[in-house]
């Protein structure tokens, strides 16, 4: 009789002890996640430089900043113009005298080198990848902001001209127009659920 009585108290011990750690225990929260939608805008913007080349060639480095925290530069196009200061077709001989000027661009971040040459106006174009609209899962905005990842916001541009042949006796060089138009992308989120 005291085993069985035992028994009880035990049990009822143990009962109390179930029920006690059920009220205290402290399930981990579910966080609960959204559907976000991001939408890529696109943007453009410029940049003229005037300049002079001769005999010695002109380099310079340009810095296409979207002054965005997130944004994403996908197309830039490299226009150069220039008029020859000594343009001279010859009147008793067929020479022709005109300036032939080399356009080299390069853009590190996309590993991007190209080369034009032309006697009137020279086009080279960069093309970088352009972001797509999707959705995502998340908990928060913030969230959503840290998961779009690296995007090229910010991107220096070496531009190097020449003159062919190089410029003598009277031609000493030519005067240029640079212009540099680039899109960009800027992304909003909107919540769908």
């Amino acid at each position: 009789m005291i085993v069985a009585v035992v028994g009880v108290v035990i049990l009822i011990i143990a009962l109390a002890g179930i029920l006690y750690h059920e009220k205290t225990y402290a399930y981990p929260e579910e966080t609960e996640k959204h559907t976000y939608r991001i939408e890529w805008n696109e943007y453009s913007n410029e940049i003229t430089d005037k300049g002079y080349v001769d005999k010695n060639g002109w380099k310079n480095n340009y810095t296409i900043d979207t002054g965005e925290k997130i944004a994403s530069i996908a197309n830039i196009e490299f226009k150069l113009s220039w008029s020859d200061n000594f343009d001279f077709h010859g009147f008793i001989f067929p020479w022709n005298f005109t300036d032939k000027i080399d356009m080299s661009v390069s853009i590190g971040e996309l590993s991007f080198s190209q080369s034009g040459s032309g006697y009137g106006t020279i086009s080279i174009k960069a093309t970088g990848k352009t972001p797509q609209d999707m959705t995502i899962e998340a908990k928060n905005e913030s969230e959503v902001w840290e998961n779009i990842g690296n995007v090229n916001n910010k991107l220096n541009c070496d531009v190097t001209l020449n003159i062919q042949p190089r410029p003598r006796f009277f031609d000493k060089g030519n005067d240029f127009t640079l212009t540099i138009i680039y899109h960009y992308y800027k992304p909003t989120i909107s919540m769908l659920s």
